[in-house]
C-alpha cells in the first residue's frame, strides 16, 4: 500500500500515526524546498533517518558536542572514503568516542531531523510500504507517539518565537546589569550570551554553535523573556514562506536541468531579492554549474590580511569557509566539514576567488602538503 500527498493537506502528526497505529514497515519520503529526509520505519517504529541537509551529518553533531575536532572528522571522513566503513565505527576503533556516546548522538540526530520537519511550511511525501532504507546506519527502535508530541510542541514554539525573533537576519545583544543578577548561569546560556555582541546574526550563531535552528532560537527566546537579552533588530526581511516557484525549482535540480532551475529561481528573486531560501538554493545551483570550473583539489589561501578579512562584507556561510582555510587544507576538505550544500559552498569558494579574497593553488609536488590531514 502507498501514500502519498502534500504536508499542507495532510500533515505529519496524521502522517506518523497511521504509520505507528498500522505498524508499518517501509520507507517515508518527505520533500521540503530544500531538502529530502527519508524516515525508515519497521512495524511502526522508526528505525533510521537519511537527510539531504549537511547540518544533520553525524559529524556536525560530533563537532556541536565538541566529541571531536574538525581535524579528526576529516581524517574519519578520508577513512571512510576509502575503507566504506560507518563514520561512527572509524571513531569508535580510534578510541575518540564511545559506543554509548556514538549512540546517544545518533538518536538525538534522529529525533532532532525529525522535528526539524515539523517546522517545514511546505513539502509533499511518499510512502513506500515494505521498502528497504538501504543506509548504512546504526538502527534505532523509536516509539512515534512521543516524537509527535514533541514536534508538535516545537511548533506551538515556534509560531511564538517567530513573534520575537523573525529570521535568520535577527541580531540580539547582551543586557550585562540583567546578567549580572541571574549569576551563575546555565552553561549553554552562559556559551550564547558570549558569542552575542549585538552585530552577529542568528543565522551566524547556528554555524558557530552548530545547533539546530529550532535550538539557538529558543535558547534566545527564553533569554528574551528573562530580560537577559535585547532584540537589536528582529529580522525577518529575508523571506518566511518558500513558494511553489522553488519547489519547481527544487524538482528541475533533482532532474540535473540546472539552467531551467536557474531561471526558475530568478523570477523568485526579482520579486523577493533577499529571499533566504531563494539565495541558498540559487547558490547550490550556481556551485553546480561551476562544479567542472573549480578543482577541488586546489589549496585556498587568503589572498587578503586577517585584518582585511575581518573587515569584509562576508554573509554567514562566506565567513565559515573563509576561517577555515589554513593553507593546508584542499577546498574538497573544507566543504566535507561545512554544515551546508557542497555545491553551495563551491559556489561560495568560486567568488571570493573571484573577489580576491581567496588565491588557490595545487598541492606540493611529491605528496601531501606537510600536516594535511590525509
Amino acid at each position: 500500500m502507498a501514500l502519498s500527498g502534500d504536508l499542507a493537506t495532510m500533515g505529519l502528526e496524521d502522517i506518523f500515526q497511521w504509520l505507528a497505529v498500522g505498524k508499518k514497515t517501509g520507507v517515508l519520503e518527505l520533500r521540503g524546498a530544500l531538502h529530502t529526509k527519508r524516515v525508515a520505519f519497521h512495524e511502526g517504529r522508526i528505525t533510521s533517518i537519511w537527510s539531504s541537509d549537511p547540518r544533520e551529518y553525524l559529524g556536525q553533531y560530533l563537532l556541536a558536542f565538541n566529541r571531536i575536532t574538525e581535524d579528526q572528522l576529516l581524517e574519519a571522513l578520508a577513512t571512510q572514503e576509502d575503507e566504506q566503513q560507518l563514520l561512527g565505527r572509524i571513531l569508535v576503533n580510534r578510541q575518540l568516542v564511545t559506543e554509548a556516546e556514538i549512540r546517544r548522538i545518533v538518536q538525538l540526530k534522529v529525533e532532532e531531523s525529525i522535528y526539524d520537519t515539523f517546522l517545514w511550511n511546505v513539502g509533499s511525501f511518499d510512502f513506500h510500504d515494505g521498502a528497504a532504507s538501504h543506509q548504512k546506519s546504526m538502527l534505532l527502535s523509536l516509539d512515534v507517539t512521543g516524537i509527535v508530541l514533541e514536534g508538535a510542541r516545537r511548533l506551538d514554539d515556534w509560531k511564538r518565537i517567530r513573534k520575537v525573533i523573525k529570521g535568520g537576519d535577527a541580531v540580539l545583544a547582551p543586557i550585562s546589569e540583567a546578567i549580572a543578577e541571574r549569576l551563575p548561569l546555565a552553561s549553554e546560556d552562559a556559551d550564547i550570551l558570549s558569542r552575542l555582541d549585538g552585530l552577529k546574526r542568528v543565522d551566524q550563531l547556528v554555524l558557530d554553535m552548530r545547533m539546530p535552528e529550532y535550538k539557538i532560537n529558543k535558547l534566545l527566546f527564553d533569554l528574551h523573556e528573562k530580560g537577559l537579552v535585547r532584540i537589536v533588530s528582529p529580522g525577518g526581511s529575508l523571506g518566511a514562506h518558500p513558494s511553489l516557484q522553488l519547489q519547481r525549482a527544487r524538482a528541475l535540480v533533482e532532474k540535473q536541468k540546472l539552467q531551467e532551475a536557474q531561471e526558475e529561481l530568478r523570477r523568485v528573486l526579482q520579486d523577493q531579492p533577499r529571499h533566504q531560501d531563494a539565495n541558498r538554493m540559487m547558490a547550490v545551483v550556481q556551485g553546480l554549474l561551476e562544479e567542472k570550473a573549480l578543482d577541488q583539489e586546489l589549496i585556498p589561501e587568503l589572498a587578503v590580511s586577517l585584518d582585511d578579512l575581518m573587515t569584509t562584507n562576508l554573509g554567514p556561510n562566506e565567513a565559515f569557509l573563509a576561517t577555515r582555510v589554513n593553507g593546508l587544507w584542499t577546498i574538497k576538505d573544507i566543504i566535507s566539514i561545512a554544515p551546508f550544500e557542497p555545491g553551495e559552498s563551491l559556489a561560495i569558494f568560486s567568488k571570493l576567488i573571484k573577489r580576491g579574497i581567496l588565491k588557490a593553488s595545487k598541492p606540493a609536488q611529491g605528496g601531501d602538503q606537510p600536516g594535511a590531514p590525509r
